[in-house]
């Protein structure tokens, strides 16, 4: 008797390449994703395609290339970059082709992080707010370690 067929592996497409993103791919291809960079830098996608990355020269605020990186059949998007204009964008655009695609966005500000759930982010790190939370521990376990 056949082993009934393995099911496909969980999809990201992360946008942006650079300290995050690149954190972010790692952690998701070892947890067992496919993984696809879609990436602005020129330079950055030659070298991650010489090292056998699945990555693609595209910008996340078009359509057209969210497409090409698989956002139509993508299970989840996380958008990596610091401006959170384009974040806001890309999760406007990839919620509009794929509204059932789980996205997480990185923002600076709380407020930007409402904007980006309103605009079809299902989760946020907000970085002030990470920010905030590593100085207090990091206070609390040099004065009062356990």
């Amino acid at each position: 008797m056949a082993a009934p067929p393995s099911p496909a592996p969980r999809t990201a497409i992360v946008v942006g390449f650079g300290p995050v993103g690149r954190l972010v791919a790692e952690g998701l291809a070892d947890a067992g994703f496919e993984v696809t960079i879609l990436e602005t830098n020129p330079k950055t996608v030659e070298q991650q395609r010489s090292l056998g990355r699945r990555v693609l020269l595209g910008d996340a605020r078009l359509a057209d290339d969210l497409i090409a990186a698989g956002i139509e059949t993508a299970d989840t998007m996380v958008l990596t970059m610091p401006n959170e204009e384009d974040a806001l964008t890309a999760c406007r655009v990839a919620h509009g082709i794929r509204p059932e695609v789980f996205i997480s966005a990185r923002t600076n500000f709380v407020s930007k992080g409402m904007l980006a759930m309103q605009n079809g982010a299902d989760h946020v790190v907000v970085e002030e707010l990470v920010t905030a939370e590593a100085m207090r521990k990091a206070i609390v376990d040099h004065w009062m370690p356990d």
